[in-house]
Order: C-alpha cells, then sequence, then structure tokens
C-alpha cells in the first residue's frame, strides 16, 4: 500500500486529500489508505503547505489569478481553506515589488505605484489581455470581464481596464462610461 502511495506521487505532487481520494478510488481500502498517507506525511513526502506554496508560486509566475480563483484551485487539490486562506497572506504579505513594464505603450513600472501582489497580478494578467481596436467602451467591458473572469475583484478590473484602454487609445474615459459590477 505505501508503494502505491508513493507511485502515485511520483506523476505529479499531490495533497494529503487529493492522494487519498485518488487511491480510495482506485479500490485500496480506506484504513490502509489513511496509514499510508499518514506514513508519507510523517516522513516528508506529503507536505500540503509546501505544495500549495509551490502552486501558488507557479500561479505567480505563469497564469495570474486573482485570489479568490486562487482559493478555488488550492480547494480543488485538496487544501483546506485555513490553509489556503495562511498561504495568501503569506504571500500578499511577503512579496516584492516587481520593476518589470507593465505593459507597452504605458511603461509604467508597477513598483512606482506601491500596489499589493492583486493589483500586480492583476496587471500582469491584463498585459496578457490583447486589445482589438473597436468601441472604446466595449473594449473596457471585455478587458475588465476577462479580469473578472481569472478571479480578480470587480472594482480593480474595471479600474484596470479603463486605464489599459485609455492608454492605449489616449481617450479619457470618466467613472460613468461603463456597467460596473
Amino acid at each position: 500500500m505505501l508503494e502505491a502511495a508513493a507511485r502515485s506521487l511520483s506523476g505529479a505532487p499531490r495533497s494529503r486529500r487529493s492522494l487519498e481520494e485518488r487511491l480510495i478510488t482506485a479500490g485500496y481500502p480506506e484504513e490502509h489508505v489513511r496509514t499510508a498517507v499518514a506514513r508519507l506525511v510523517e516522513i516528508g513526502l506529503i507536505d500540503d503547505e509546501r505544495f500549495g506554496q509551490a502552486l501558488l508560486d507557479s500561479r505567480d509566475r505563469s497564469r495570474q489569478r486573482g485570489d479568490r480563483a486562487l482559493i478555488q484551485e488550492l480547494k480543488r487539490r485538496g487544501i483546506d481553506d485555513e490553509l489556503a486562506q495562511r498561504l495568501l497572506a503569506q504571500r500578499a504579505a511577503g512579496e516584492t515589488l516587481s520593476t518589470e513594464p507593465v505593459w507597452g505603450a504605458t511603461l509604467r513600472v508597477v513598483e512606482e505605484h506601491g500596489e499589493g501582489a492583486e493589483e500586480r497580478a492583476a496587471r500582469a494578467a491584463l498585459a496578457k489581455l490583447r486589445l482589438r481596436g473597436g468601441d472604446v467602451r466595449a473594449e473596457v467591458q471585455r478587458l475588465a470581464h476577462g479580469l473578472a473572469r481569472r478571479g480578480f475583484p470587480s472594482a480593480l478590473s474595471w479600474r484596470l481596464a479603463r486605464e489599459r484602454v485609455e492608454s492605449e487609445t489616449r481617450t479619457p474615459m470618466g467613472e460613468g462610461g461603463t456597467d460596473e459590477e
């Protein structure tokens, strides 16, 4: 049983709960699964905190997401709510400021704004969304919705989308021009 649990970890890291569910679904007796997984935790092959931190680090490098989306992913991967909240709090408190340009035409540097982790991630995600050159209001709406789908707060999504479109089109927009959700 211990060997089967260890083999299951060789493909990809897993949380304790995820590994237990996988082995029970594969037909192993529940009491044997719990004993084997407890042993793997004891010897350090399974560490939910390390797994969760690695997942957050990976998402910060590749697929920027808001805290809401990150919590959902951590829960889906078997990390409990308390640990997920703690990991996100540590991430927010310990982040260093980036000095990379946020997006092409504006060349504003994130460090200048003293932004939090959530806003830096939203700006990075927004940088990946392409302007299509259509109606200004439609562009703002499309970009804001794209950020919201990635789990960023609505107000932040709308503000950054407006800033992005303004900077690219040089068309100032008032606060009242969009349907903020």
